[in-house]
């Protein structure tokens, strides 16, 4: 399990939950005003610790960008196409805090870039995305 997000989680009052749902449906992200929110994660994420990181890690980033004043649904499937701004929000705020980018600076430095999913324990999709949010930043540096 990864304990410093469900640390994160239980500091946050964040909720969570664990279900059965249709595929492709792996997580939703809950929260009504005055209520505590609440991450419902499918069982069948437990079977695989690097996807089980990731969603969680998406859905925790659903409470850290969204707004706390409205009521606000997110279901996570993997098969979404990423162009809705709170969807994008919460994967940077993801990426970003279990791929920090001073680790990721030291670890291309160590390591070939194959062996990084593995370090960080990640969806090698979830690391693409990382690597592509470095990369624009780079360049965006270079002007």
């Amino acid at each position: 399990m990864p304990e410093a997000l469900l640390a994160l989680a239980k500091k946050h009052n964040i909720t969570l939950k664990f279900w059965s749902f249709k595929p492709p449906i792996e997580a939703v992200y809950f929260r009504y005003p005055g209520k505590n929110p609440v991450i419902g994660l499918d069982y069948r994420l437990l079977l695989d610790r690097k996807h089980f990181r990731c969603v969680l890690a998406e859905e925790l980033g659903h409470f850290f960008t969204s707004s706390q004043e409205s009521i606000i649904v997110y279901c996570h499937d993997p098969n979404r196409i990423r162009t809705y701004r709170e969807e994008y929000q919460a994967m940077v705020w993801a990426v970003n805090y279990l791929i920090p980018d001073h680790e990721l600076e030291l670890a291309l430095n160590l390591m070939p870039p194959w062996e990084l999913k593995d370090f960080f324990q990640v969806d090698p999709e979830f690391l693409a995305f990382k690597l592509k949010l470095s990369k624009d930043r780079l360049l965006a540096n270079l002007n």
